[in-house]
């Protein structure tokens, strides 16, 4: 029995060693092909071509990732109020990216400057009362909902100042940050490329989880 299974898994190393070997062999013919018809045509023509591929219809396009199994979590031991998961999906629109700071709606979907060096300007970490209109709710409302996610360590402004992100923000406490464990605005192909002050700030959030029972419960997924 133990050695079929070591010959199975022979054969299954071979047929994946086969399949990339075919891949790389297909992707060289391709690129053969492509360098021979832009000769071609630039002996017909005597102009230069280029292949291109089409524009993705995603790219640039700002998107936020849920964690799905700590967001499942909380849903089993009813964490968060009906109030509060309306203010996280509506806030998702305003996250700066790396940092998850709430950022002001202007700053956050007003266009690129080709010569952003010469003239570069955080986007502004936005107030309660700049929320509370971006959401289309009234200050008070929104005020309590988010000292409530605060409690939760779902929301953080940070006590104090002089904290300062990779990309020169400031934080204070009227700096609001969404948990990165729940949403997260950055990239996560093969690492979590998060702020590092983020991740330090929230490293060691919702560790008191508890049930409806009162039994203590783990967010499936820390990443930091």
């Amino acid at each position: 029995m133990g050695k079929n299974i070591i010959n199975f898994e022979q054969a299954e190393r071979n047929a994946r060693k086969r399949d990339f070997e075919n891949d790389s062999k297909d992707r060289l013919k391709a690129e053969e092909l492509k360098k021979s018809l832009l000769q071609t045509l630039k002996e017909l023509t005597g102009e230069e071509h280029f292949i291109g591929t089409s524009k993705d219809p995603f790219a640039g396009e700002p998107f936020n990732q849920t964690m799905h199994r700590n967001l499942d979590l909380l849903n089993q031991i009813g964490y968060l109020t009906q109030a509060e998961e309306s203010f996280l999906f509506r806030i998702q629109a305003y996250l700066e990216f790396k940092s998850n700071v709430i950022i002001c709606r202007e700053d956050k979907f007003k266009r690129k400057k080709k010569n952003i060096e010469d003239d570069f300007e955080l986007p502004k970490a936005a107030t309660v009362s700049e929320i509370a209109e971006m959401i289309g709710k009234s200050r008070q409302k929104t005020s309590a909902i988010m000292n409530s996610l605060k409690e939760k360590e779902i929301l953080l402004n940070p006590e104090g100042a002089g904290q300062v992100t990779e990309n020169g923000r400031t934080v204070s406490p009227r700096t609001w940050i969404v948990n990165p464990y729940i949403m997260i605005c950055a990239p996560r192909k093969n690492n979590v490329q998060l702020d590092k002050l983020t991740m330090r700030l929230f490293q060691h959030s919702l560790k008191n989880l508890k049930d409806q029972k009162g039994k203590k419960v783990n967010l499936p997924a820390r990443f930091f």
